[in-house]
């Protein structure tokens, strides 16, 4: 053992050594110690173990640093596309709602032209003009009431006109199965505008229809049972049909006539407890829908009954 090299000496020497900063001559001398000391040399074996791991600890630490960088590029790169993504669907949303579909058009701003009824079909014909300047009619839809099952609702769009499209004012649609309906004008949270009852073009067969009642009927009194349409066409045993409600005038000399499809008295009206249906076709049916039983009968009786 080299004896002019104590082992702290040396052990203060073992980073350099380990490390490779240790002249030749230092060198040598460390190196020559460690191969006659047990002692010195199992220091440097742990010395250098730990040194390494700390090399290692410092190298991961170094790499979580990067995966945690890589992680976060990640994330702004994917908050980033998704902010641009929801701002141009934004944008396209708003363009193809102002330039392609359109939004409702109030019923103040729009005339009906021509109105078609096709009693084979059903079918009801609207056409009309939008009187707005740069406005293009995108399109038309109806749809049924949720308010009344015997009304359509139909809603004209207007989207604005783009440099190079022509100006569309009119508008026209095809309304199936109005048989027994009304048709409006709508236009939502705004108005809407009747356009078509079906009782107004079929007036003078409603009045045939209540003739065949107060005749079939006796227990009735003309001047004192007054008939209310229900609205709506009513199909009993395969048979197609509408319901009268029925309303009689109380009231010494009381009368009662019709204003504007409304019943005044000058009396007061009490509602009787049934309702009356009648075929539209020849040979009339008439049968009496008793509210206590919900079925339709042909004894008149029930008339008197109540």
């Amino acid at each position: 053992m080299n004896k002019n090299y104590s082992c702290d000496i040396i052990k203060d020497l073992l980073p350099g050594y380990i490390d490779g900063v240790l002249s030749e001559a230092g060198e040598n001398v460390v190196k020559g110690h460690l191969e006659e000391c047990e002692k010195c040399n199992r220091a440097y074996l742990e010395m250098k173990e730990e040194l390494n791991n700390g090399m290692e600890a410092k190298e991961q630490i170094a790499l979580d640093g990067f995966k945690k960088l890589r992680q976060h590029t990640r994330k702004l790169k994917i908050a980033v596309g998704i902010t641009t993504g929801l701002l141009v669907f934004l944008l396209l949303s708003a363009f193809v709602r102002v330039f392609v579909i359109g939004v409702p058009i109030s019923t103040h701003a729009m005339s009906v032209d021509d109105l078609s009824y096709n009693e084979e079909t059903n079918c009801l014909e609207i056409s009309g003009t939008v009187n707005f300047a740069s406005c293009r009619v995108s399109r038309v839809v109806w749809k049924q009431s949720e308010e009344n099952s015997n009304a359509v609702n139909v809603f004209v769009y207007g989207a604005e006109t783009l440099p190079f499209q022509s100006e569309k004012g009119e508008f026209n649609i095809s309304v199936p199965n109005m048989k027994g309906k009304t048709a409006y004008l709508a236009c939502p949270d705004f108005d809407q505008r009747e356009v078509y009852n079906w009782k107004h073009y079929h007036n003078e067969k409603l009045i045939e229809l209540e003739n065949e009642i107060y005749d079939h009927l006796t227990e009735l009194d003309r001047t004192k049972d007054a008939l209310s349409y229900n609205g709506g066409i009513e199909t009993v045993n395969g048979v197609e049909g509408i319901c009268y409600s029925v309303q009689s005038v109380i009231g010494e000399n009381a009368t009662f006539w019709t204003f504007n499809d409304q019943l005044i008295t000058d009396g007061d009206f009490e509602s009787r407890d049934f309702e009356i249906w009648i075929s539209l076709d020849k040979p009339y049916q008439i049968l009496i829908n008793d509210s206590q039983s919900g079925e339709y009968t042909d004894d008149y009786s029930i008339v008197s009954r109540h």
